[in-house]
């Protein structure tokens, strides 16, 4: 019996178009900069799910084919959402507490399940970026795994301003850009600290929370048809030290941007994910 987990990524087939897409000569605006501009989106695949004589799931290569991932006790989506975040930030141990009191009853505690915006560093690599000279616009379209959001935007000059010192807090901070040499590189200030972190892949809420002391360093390097986005968080009241997030590499693509439906709150009281 052959099933399909609809929604993962089968990666051999993620990277072959990822190394196809990077081949391709890399185009650059008037200015000599790599062009960002675009729609951007990792290239998604089903991700094969094998069932044998005894219940049990494999992924991606079945057991009589010598698979060696993880085999899968119970279900495939209770393992799915039980699998070890392979790069957590480190936190101080006096937080640990916290984090696993947090990620233990995320429908409750997940500020998206609030429909608050995920803000950065987890809305992740942009959707859709348009690029000119003093500015770039960051486009997101997200489905957090519990539901679409509004999408969102960032606007982040290039022109060589310092941050504002009279924004207020927010989701998404205060960024502002430089390049160094062909990548774009932006820094992010003045978060509130009514987001999280990051989702655990697979899994959704993580209980990575964090303060208004965050600091966020991302960067943004076009190859070819490629565009690698990576980040480096700080925030010295709750993680021991810097946290480099897993970078995320995506493809360009013609897949517009559409408006999404308007988030509606859960009935978290009726909801149970604890575990």
């Amino acid at each position: 019996m052959r099933m399909v987990a609809q929604n993962r990524v089968n990666r051999s087939a993620a990277e072959a178009a990822i190394k196809a897409a990077a081949a391709k000569p890399t185009p650059r605006t008037a200015d000599g900069h790599p062009d960002l501009n675009g729609y951007w989106l990792y290239p998604e695949f089903d991700k094969d799910a094998h069932l044998d004589s005894n219940g049990n799931f494999y992924i991606d290569v079945p057991p009589a084919k010598g698979g060696t991932l993880p085999k899968l006790d119970a279900t495939l989506s209770e393992q799915l959402q039980h699998q070890p975040d392979p790069n957590p930030p480190l936190y101080k141990p006096e937080m640990l507490a916290k984090v696993k009191e947090l990620a233990s009853d995320g429908v409750h505690t997940d500020p998206a399940f609030r429909c608050r915006p995920l803000g950065v560093p987890r809305a992740g690599a942009p959707r859709q970026i348009v690029q000119t000279p003093k500015l770039t616009l960051i486009l997101y379209q997200i489905d957090a795994g519990d539901g679409d959001q509004p999408g969102s935007y960032r606007l982040v000059p290039t022109d060589g301003r310092p941050h504002r010192t009279d924004v207020d807090p927010s989701y998404f901070g205060d960024s502002i850009g430089h390049w160094e040499r062909d990548t774009l590189v932006i820094d992010v200030t003045h978060f509130n600290d009514d987001t999280w972190l990051a989702a655990i892949p697979g899994q959704g809420g993580s209980g990575y929370f964090h303060t208004d002391a965050l600091h966020v360093v991302e960067r943004l390097t076009r190859t070819g048809d490629t565009l690698r986005w990576e980040a480096t968080v700080e925030d010295p009241n709750v993680l021991s030290r810097p946290w480099k997030m897993t970078p995320q590499t995506e493809v360009l693509t013609q897949d517009m941007i559409y408006e999404q439906p308007i988030c509606e709150e859960r009935e978290t009281p009726h909801m149970v994910n604890q575990y």
